[in-house]
């Protein structure tokens, strides 16, 4: 009996060990606040996640479990609304307020606004050329995140199509076609 318990106590403690080690997300509660002008809420814990609402900066936030990967799930205090968002944009101070990011500007006669990070995804309203815009992020698909300040629409635009400062004509971007397969160098005549 003692080799038994001695030989299973150590494998329920290990699988213990290694359960409590890797939480999905860790339960967690406490009352934040928005430190960006705008912050996207997702539904998922990622920045390719579709945006439920918007929280703006000062706005109270609970915190209803974090992830191990920087972000948490949030409840508006004072309005209804529930979603993700990034841990490092919330701050303990109601006080603190960080000066609004430097806008930036379409550099381009116009561009769709899009819903998703992809060329194919669904345009939300068309930037023009100098609209300004908010910075929210760039994913690992390449796109940026941005608040329109004209109509406060967050979507995906190709970050090319923007400039940190405004322009005195729009840019534009032509196709390139796509290059001719090299030709195979012609192989000598054998000899007979």
């Amino acid at each position: 009996m003692m080799k038994l318990r001695k030989m299973v106590m150590p494998l329920v403690f290990g699988a213990l060990m290694l359960l409590l080690a890797t939480p999905a997300a860790l339960a967690y509660s406490g009352y934040y606040y928005v430190l960006p002008t705008a912050l996207p809420m997702k539904e998922c814990a990622s920045p390719e996640c579709a945006t439920l609402l918007t929280a703006y900066q000062g706005e109270k936030v609970e915190i209803l479990e974090r992830t191990s990967t920087g972000w948490s799930r949030v409840r508006l205090v004072d309005r209804s609304g529930i979603g993700w968002v990034p841990s490092d944009l919330l701050t303990y101070s109601p006080g603190v307020r960080t000066a609004p990011p430097p806008p930036y500007y379409v550099r381009v006669s116009s561009v769709a606004l899009r819903d998703a990070p992809s060329p194919d995804a669904n345009p939300l309203t068309t930037l023009y050329f100098n609209d300004r815009v908010e910075m929210l992020g760039v994913g690992a698909s390449g796109w940026a995140q941005v608040r329109d300040l004209r109509t406060n629409i967050v979507g995906y635009v190709d970050p090319r199509y923007l400039s940190s400062s405004p322009g005195t004509h729009p840019r534009s971007y032509r196709r390139r076609a796509p290059k001719a397969p090299k030709e195979e160098p012609a192989e000598p005549p054998k000899a007979m």
